[in-house]
């Protein structure tokens, strides 16, 4: 496995909060990019070599890191709840030992840190103002903990440090927090100059394409709107988000066939009406070569021959309150052929089919006071004569009626055409081969994560897991018996997957949420 691209910090995805140690040893960066929600990650590095130290893992979100004025000791500030119930924690940590002591206050959150000298440290507390008439507010308190040596604390000295009295305050957020936490991306970016290395913050990649030639195509949520990089790992161009502060990247990528061209979704407007720009860039080079615009947001079906389908995906907030607009049915070239009634939709009926000779749907049949997302899903095949039910995408009651559609790959095998696809139900995120067209269940396999990206290549099915398992899983299409299960782990952190694409002679690239592709040749080799 091969990180791409390699430079420093590839770990941190969003930097939130910096912090350097006084002796200069250590660097520590909270941040999110593991998929684990509102909950604390704190990134530890050696700054002689910004090679991974450690990472310390908190079930609360991280409000304020500082280490000690002269010793390395790191303090950590947690923080949970909403406007009615707070929560927060207290957290040593000593980077030499790794050791790390953890205390849980009650009632409020740890929303500031600061060491006044080498005995102090200044604790300040959030709790909520519970007004229901003005819900949102907060009171702060402060206390001040003393310690002659903060080496070794134990957990009930800890506590009873913070347990002291606790005096209201007006919080100056310039004096508690700092620069580098003002500006953690520019930190980064310095230290790694320093070393004569480069560092820029990347947002998860949504979608991956591995072509044939071995370019990968990635669209990262955030600043760039389309990345092409070589099989080395060199980034040969890349798209910028558009300037307008109304659009951004919808992450939904069409590659033409003759893999020429690539077609991405730009949403415009806001989140109650949103439209969609599909620009068309050259691959050799990134230049834009054409542009449509649509009334509403965008989901992309496409089949081998080259149609796809820009369907109404209906994401918007609050719901739409206006029937959903018909699909496009395009050519490569953008040109359409026809449109398609495809119903009420929502991110429920995402169902991404990778190698298909027919244009897939989830198609939601009933109506009336039933809510778009419970409506029973079934799949359908459209074509010019219109769409045609195949199968109910339930194969068993006890799924339940919440059905969530995700990716999916089209085989045919010695076992006959196939959809393996993944299905998210109230007992997890199964991924089952289907036969096609009658929908019969060959296999099946349930896991407690999320099944963030399908593909399949000779006879193998490859599958990745997102937070809690972080795994790629390769199985056999034919039966679905496991072939291997690899943690997508490299410099000892794990990487959580966003997406995946396989290549004609077997490599394998992954998007994640950290910003990285995991490239992986098809041998299995480094």
């Amino acid at each position: 496995m091969r990180l791409i691209p390699d430079d420093p910090f590839p770990e941190v995805g969003s930097p939130y909060t910096t912090c350097a140690s006084a002796d200069g040893r250590w660097i520590a960066v909270s941040c999110q990019a593991s998929g684990r929600g509102g909950l604390g990650r704190i990134v530890v590095y050696r700054a002689s070599d910004l090679a991974l130290w450690d990472q310390i893992m908190l079930e609360q979100g991280v409000e304020g890191l500082a280490f000690h004025p002269a010793v390395s000791v790191l303090a950590v500030g947690t923080e949970d709840g909403d406007e009615f119930d707070r929560r927060g924690g207290l957290h040593l940590y000593e980077p030499e030992t790794r050791r790390r002591t953890d205390v849980a206050v009650a009632e409020a959150g740890v929303t500031a840190l600061r060491w006044r000298d080498a005995r102090r440290l200044e604790v300040t507390f959030a709790r909520p103002v519970l007004d229901f008439e003005d819900l949102g507010r907060e009171t702060y308190t402060r206390s001040v903990a003393e310690c002659d040596d903060w080496h070794d604390v134990t957990a009930d000295t800890l506590a009873a440090l913070v347990s002291g009295p606790r005096k209201p305050v007006d919080v100056d957020w310039s004096a508690v927090k700092g620069p580098d936490i003002d500006h953690p991306r520019r930190y980064l970016a310095d230290v790694a100059a320093q070393q004569g290395r480069a560092w820029t913050r990347r947002r998860g990649a949504e979608v991956v394409e591995l072509l044939r030639d071995g370019r990968i195509l990635a669209a990262p949520y955030g600043e760039v709107l389309l990345e092409c990089w070589s099989p080395e790992g060199t980034l040969l161009w890349s798209v910028p988000v558009p300037d307008d502060r109304w659009q951004r990247s919808g992450c939904r990528l069409y590659v033409t066939p003759d893999e020429e061209s690539v077609w991405i979704t730009v949403l415009e407007g806001d989140s109650g009406d949103r439209r969609t720009l599909l620009r068309r860039f050259a691959l050799a080079d990134g230049e834009q070569l054409a542009e449509l615009r649509l009334d509403f947001p965008v989901a992309i079906a496409r089949r081998t021959d080259g149609a796809w389908v820009a369907r109404d995906s209906r994401e918007l907030f609050p719901g739409p309150r206006w029937p959903p607009y018909e699909s496009v049915v395009l050519t490569p070239s953008g040109r359409q052929l026809a449109t398609l009634a495809l119903g009420e939709s929502d991110s429920s009926y995402d169902f991404p089919v990778r190698r298909s000779p027919h244009l897939l749907f989830l198609y939601g049949v009933g109506g009336g006071e039933v809510p778009t997302e419970i409506l029973q899903k079934w799949v359908v095949r459209a074509d010019p004569e219109g769409i045609e039910r195949l199968f109910p995408f339930a194969w068993d009651d006890s799924l339940g009626p919440h059905l969530i559609g995700g990716p999916a790959v089209y085989v045919d095998d010695e076992a006959g055409p196939g959809l393996i696809h993944t299905c998210t139900a109230r007992d997890g995120t199964h991924l089952v081969r289907r036969a096609y067209p009658s929908g019969a269940v060959i296999w099946a396999h349930r896991f407690d994560a999320r099944v963030p990206g399908v593909d399949a290549h000779a006879g193998l099915v490859h599958a990745v897991t997102g937070a809690g398992a972080c795994e790629l899983l390769t199985l056999r299409a034919t039966e679905g018996t496991e072939v291997r299960r690899r943690p997508l782990t490299l410099g000892g952190h794990t990487y959580t997957p966003t997406s995946l694409s396989t290549g004609p002679n077997g490599d394998l690239v992954i998007g994640t949420a950290e910003g990285r592709l995991i490239s992986m040749q098809s041998d299995g080799r480094e």
